[in-house]
């Protein structure tokens, strides 16, 4: 055990600002908490085209919540706005997140189902997508939300197990309520959360009260009452914050960004969700037969069985969203993907015993095979995290030290907005899930018109790129390129 969290902890710290190379989406993040600490305002800002600044209360205020954005935010007032200070705040979520999920893969299994879990926690990435390991470095909501599940299901199973205690009474009542917290915490930290913990909440408490009877009223009521309460709370702090018209102008984009991805219903998003939970670089291919072997142990009408029924539904409950209802990128799939880690690791330590019995052939490259699934991931990260990519923070330093900050930088890197303090024009919000469904779904392409704002430079990066949204006969005829360093191309205006 030891071993693994020596390993570990290397694995999210060396390299830790260049590794992976920042980009779009915590870019975006970043830019409200130092909005919050330089301007005092809680919203995203972009750069008017006559100079001033325009705060967003959209996107990114949204997209993940106040216990990432304060944190980060405070650690910004007492250490500066850098990379780093933001990336070290993850990092102590996914210490959160690895320990919780190990203690919760012992108390309800066993040690060596533990053990596995933990190394499967690390090994939770794929050849093309991410994992925790590279989550719990970036100032992304996926590390913490985990970290926040864990909890509220530990401490959910600590009120389990008062609740036929009636001299503990009190600690039920106080486990039940920090069962609540902690996955309020969940549904606050990340809007995705909200679709599927409250149903699951719900259901076992019906499943307990119709079949298991292993809990109490208390245990059934208060953590889906305290969780939701949670979300609730942010909302109405949002609307006293934003005002009512702002307030209204977020849920009007957030039905329209849920319309490009998180309520799909496409077919070609299906297969492509299917097909990234079956592939056996994920665990082997074995989450959905570990989430069968899970409701299999789960028909015990024992605190065990109940135990592992709210485990297999969160995951079950989260993967039917994935794959019949999302957008199918695999970034959406992988809380249920860390949750899997319990799964997959009980049905392999049950699975090797019973071989050791009936087969020991088997059984042996059974123990291979977990090898390699664990192995090849790791090394994967390995790589990602021993090959450090410092592009964005030259071509930073080449502009703070040639491009005067009061010049206007249309662009559509906001990573570049937290690696220095140069007026950066962004293109509106809408036109992000313009992008995103051009290229999950083959819909209209990007129109923005981004000469209108006569802006002195422009930067093509990755995203600006990748949506071709600059690429017009303006940029050719108008500007000249004077730098490129990595994916990065700064263009000045004749």
């Amino acid at each position: 055990m030891a071993t693994l969290f020596v390993v570990a902890a290397l694995l999210v710290t060396v390299n830790l600002p260049y590794a992976p190379r920042t980009w779009f989406d915590e870019g975006s993040h970043l830019h409200v908490p130092k909005t919050l600490v330089q301007h005092g305002k809680y919203a995203d800002i972009s750069a008017t085209a006559d100079g001033g600044i325009e705060f967003r209360y959209h996107g990114p205020t949204i997209g993940i919540g106040p216990t990432i954005m304060l944190p980060v935010a405070a650690v910004y007032h007492l250490f500066g706005v850098g990379l780093t200070q933001g990336r070290l705040v993850i990092v102590i979520y996914f210490a959160i997140a690895l320990v919780a999920g190990y203690v919760l893969a012992r108390r309800l299994y066993d040690r060596w189902t533990a053990l596995i879990a933990l190394a499967f926690l690390l090994a939770s990435r794929t050849v093309n997508y991410e994992g925790l390991i590279e989550y719990g470095r970036q100032v992304l909501g996926e590390a913490p939300g985990v970290a926040f599940v864990f909890l509220g299901m530990l401490a959910w199973l600590a009120a389990l197990r008062t609740a036929a205690q009636p001299a503990m009474r009190r600690s039920h009542w106080v486990w039940s309520v920090l069962a609540g917290l902690g996955f309020g915490l969940a549904l606050v930290t990340k809007n995705q959360f909200v679709l599927i913990i409250p149903p699951a909440l719900v259901l076992i408490a019906l499943l307990d009260w119709r079949y298991y009877q292993a809990g109490t009223w208390t245990l059934r009521l208060v953590p889906p009452l305290i969780a939701v309460g949670c979300f609730g709370l942010w909302t109405i702090v949002q609307f006293a914050l934003l005002g009512p018209g702002t307030f209204f102008e977020n849920l009007q984009q957030t039905r329209q960004a849920a319309g490009g991805a998180i309520f799909v219903f496409n077919s070609r998003s299906t297969l492509r969700a299917g097909y990234y939970l079956v592939r056996p670089d994920l665990y082997g291919g074995l989450i959905v037969p570990a989430l069968a072997y899970t409701i299999w142990r789960a028909r015990h009408r024992t605190s065990q069985g109940l135990s592992e029924a709210l485990l297999a539904l969160v995951i079950g409950l989260w993967l039917v969203w994935f794959v019949g209802v999302s957008l199918g990128w695999p970034r959406y799939a992988f809380p249920a993907v860390a949750l899997s880690a319990l799964t997959v690791a009980r049905l392999i330590h049950d699975g090797v015993i019973r071989l050791r019995r009936i087969l020991p052939v088997a059984a042996t490259i059974a123990t291979v095979y977990v090898i390699v699934i664990i192995a090849l991931p790791v090394a994967l990260t390995a790589r990602v995290v021993f090959s450090p990519d410092d592009s964005a923070q030259r071509f930073a330093a080449y502009l703070n030290a040639t491009v005067p900050e009061t010049a206007i930088i249309a662009t559509w890197e906001p990573e570049l907005g937290v690696l220095t303090d140069h007026r950066y024009l962004y293109p509106p919000q809408p036109t992000l899930d313009q992008a995103v469904r051009r290229t999950w779904l083959g819909g209209d392409p990007v129109r923005y018109d981004w000469y209108a704002a006569r802006p002195e430079y422009v930067v093509i990066g990755s995203f600006g790129g990748y949506t071709g949204v600059y690429h017009t006969p303006e940029l050719e005829r108008f500007y000249v390129q004077e730098q490129q360093i990595g994916t990065y191309a700064l263009f000045r205006r004749l």
